[in-house]
């Protein structure tokens, strides 16, 4: 993919965790994506996912719940978008798929030709494959760009982290930079084409 001129500017990235957990090795994760982000690439945490209600298009048409508008403003500011998600039963954790269902709302969409990343990381063998997948078809439907294969699946968790919560392998590390690099790489692209909001 062709970079545009401009490829050395400061890319701006909104990450959300899709766990409410305090302690979740995904938030673990997120914080290490943070450390391991590559030159010029900054990451902002959205962690107000907990405040928003069920989305309801009653209570939509009465008010938008601020910590709803709040997530539209962190994702039309930025350049890219970087989720970290547990594997709920297979499938998306009901907060972060409300967050993206609130979002989502309004033409045009903030979610159209953003770039985004999925991270994940579970305690089973196959890590968060499923909810990558599915993510991917939510994103892809709102005109989003998930990131494509190889994708950032980190399983058996037990033995990724050490017990300070740090990632104890410095090659998945190193993954983290690479993905984070690809994620600018096509979030500069697609930025020249992003609806100007």
């Amino acid at each position: 993919m062709a970079l545009p001129e401009d490829q050395n500017k400061s890319f701006h990235v909104v990450a959300v965790v899709g766990s409410l957990r305090k302690d979740s090795y995904n938030r673990a994760l997120l914080k290490e994506a943070i450390r391991a982000a590559p030159e010029g690439v900054t990451i902002d945490v959205f962690d107000q996912l907990a405040d928003m209600p069920f989305f309801n298009q009653d209570q939509e048409d009465i008010e938008t719940p601020a910590a709803a508008l709040a997530f539209k403003e962190a994702i039309r500011k930025a350049d890219g978008m970087l989720v970290v998600t547990p594997e709920y039963n297979s499938g998306l954790p009901a907060v972060l798929k409300n967050a993206i269902d609130w979002a989502s709302r309004g033409t045009p969409s903030v979610f159209k030709n953003l770039a985004v990343g999925i991270m994940g990381t579970s305690p089973g063998a196959l890590g968060t494959s499923k909810v990558q997948q599915q993510l991917k078809q939510s994103l892809s439907g709102l005109g989003a760009y998930p990131l494509a294969a190889p994708d950032f699946v980190l399983p058996l968790y037990k033995s990724q982290f050490d017990d300070e919560m740090k990632l104890n392998d410095p090659k998945t590390v190193t993954r983290i930079t690479k993905y984070l690099d690809r994620l600018r790489e096509l979030g500069l692209c697609l930025n020249a084409i992003r609806p100007k909001l």
